[in-house]
């Protein structure tokens, strides 16, 4: 059997990146063949520090017959494209609204946990067939780093004793320094302001709930506090590229614990304002704690 695993068709993120890697050498470790596979553009929590870790990925695949391992989504209409749903053997993600149909579908090969980073379920993965002692020092970093940006360094209401677990587990595996996690959300943050367009396009999605539909773009700051203020226009721009006029941009905002949110749509503000606790100050709005999107999309579907 080959195995190629993969994520979403839109981008990739530090989640999709470490899960898929690691995931890629557990199987190495137990004799499968395996590729990883990332069509989706690296988006900014994938600095290139992130990226020396693990290179060996595709765009495409280059198996001819093979299986596909699906890490960090499970929205089928956002599953990469060149995937055929009935080749899926088996799911691993940490978000609500597919479980029953993945469920149906794959029995017990459908990993969907409430967790905060789905690498956390890579990890358990690791312990379950008895490969914990084998994981390697760049895949110990990569699920730390993955585990602690999903987490917001363990302040987000998603992150889970699993979460915190692993992430200790894995400290006797690593070798980051004392000062990684702000030095990684720095370098997120340089890589984020040396082309904003593109790293807000780079992590935007459209959320569909019952009849209704918003856009949502984020960013993950150390210190997001002046990014609206400073680059207003440019988020315009590129929020209304997406061709729908309800859309806003999430800036969590990790050192100062609190989400500011950018939007001119008077149907969005009203929408946000009746599932979480915020203030708006006329296109700004401003929350007490940290929200991710996953957050606000389990609220939106409750609607």
């Amino acid at each position: 059997m080959k195995i190629v695993i993969t994520a979403g068709e839109a981008f990739t993120d530090i989640d999709v990146f470490a899960s898929a890697a690691a995931y890629s050498e557990l199987l190495n470790l137990k004799g499968i063949e395996n590729q990883v596979v990332l069509p989706g553009i690296l988006n900014a929590s994938v600095p290139k520090k992130i990226l020396e870790l693990f290179q060996n990925f595709k765009t495409n695949p280059t198996f001819e017959d093979f299986e596909v391992v699906i890490v960090d989504v499970s929205e089928p209409a956002f599953v990469a494209k060149f995937v055929d749903i009935e080749n899926i053997y088996e799911i691993y993600d940490h978000r609500y609204g597919f479980e029953d149909f993945w469920r149906e579908k794959l029995g017990e090969k459908s990993h969907i946990d409430m967790v905060g980073a789905c690498a956390t379920l890579i990890w358990e993965k690791y312990k379950e067939y008895g490969y914990s002692e084998s994981i390697s020092q760049a895949c110990a970093n990569l699920i730390s780093i993955a585990i602690v940006s999903n987490t917001l360094d363990f302040k987000s209401s998603v992150t889970t004793q699993r979460d915190i677990i692993a992430f200790e587990e894995l400290s006797k595996f690593t070798n980051l320094s004392d000062t990684w996690k702000k030095d990684y959300f720095n370098d997120v943050e340089s890589s984020i302001f040396q082309d904003i367009k593109n790293a807000i396009a780079g992590d935007t999605k459209k959320i569909n709930f019952g009849d209704n539909a918003v856009v949502m773009g984020q960013l993950e700051l150390w210190n997001g506090g002046s990014v609206i203020s400073e680059y207003a226009k440019d988020i315009e721009d590129i929020m209304n590229s997406f061709d729908d006029e309800n859309w806003f941009l999430s800036i969590v905002s990790i050192s100062e614990n609190k989400n500011y949110f950018y939007t001119k749509s008077v149907y969005v503000k009203d929408i946000l304002s009746k599932i979480i606790p915020i203030n708006f100050k006329e296109d700004i709005g401003f929350t007490d704690k940290l929200w991710l999107r996953k957050e606000i999309r389990k609220k939106l579907l409750l609607l």
